[in-house]
């Protein structure tokens, strides 16, 4: 007997627990049942009316027969299909939308080299050991070691965003562009030991 009044007892929990969680949920959808009847009643209210009487039909009765009774009693079926509601439609027109490519890299002008390009590489050889593509992580870079401002200063930006960046001869374009206005000052001591003016 015990035995059967725990399982009753486990039942009864279950129920309740049941029932407290599906509760909110029967309640939505009953919700949404009266709000979608609504809608279909007052739907059907604007529809002509066909109904049927679900109850028996004899075979003697005519069709005018059941006509006449149709709506009279509790039994009575609406068959009016409900209107289904057309959504707003609104004209689209297609729009096109020019959408600009990225441009392509432009290629490096090929750019001569200067006549005192032996200069160049005499003072590259003092300044870097040669090495164009030097960055030395002293500030300055390049074969001439270049200071950034400098670089951009005198026009270096066009061909790369560092001096290492760029080619010997686009060094060597910019150097040339320094030292028209500057002689050979900005590279001070190879200027003395290399007895440039």
């Amino acid at each position: 007997m015990p035995e059967l009044l725990r399982r009753v007892a486990a039942l009864t929990a279950v129920s309740v627990v049941g029932i407290s969680l599906l509760a909110p949920l029967s309640a939505r959808s009953a919700t949404a049942a009266v709000v979608e009847a609504d809608r279909l009643l007052d739907a059907a209210s604007h529809a002509p009316r066909l109904v049927a009487d679900r109850g028996p039909i004899s075979r003697a009765a005519s069709a005018t027969d059941t006509l006449a009774s149709v709506g009279s009693g509790p039994a009575a079926e609406d068959l009016t299909p409900p209107v289904a509601q057309q959504p707003a439609v609104a004209p689209m027109a297609a729009r096109l939308a020019t959408v600009a490519a990225p441009a392509p890299a432009r290629p490096r002008a090929a750019v001569a080299a200067p006549p005192a390009a032996g200069v160049w590489d005499r003072l590259a050889k003092c300044e870097s050991s040669g090495n164009w593509a030097i960055n030395s992580g002293n500030g300055y870079y390049g074969g001439l070691q270049f200071g950034y401002a400098t670089w951009h200063a005198y026009g270096g930006g066009a061909f790369a965003p560092y001096p290492h960046q760029a080619t010997r001869v686009e060094q060597i374009v910019v150097a040339e562009r320094l030292r028209a206005l500057r002689g050979y000052q900005p590279w001070p001591a190879c200027r003395i030991k290399l007895g440039l003016p």
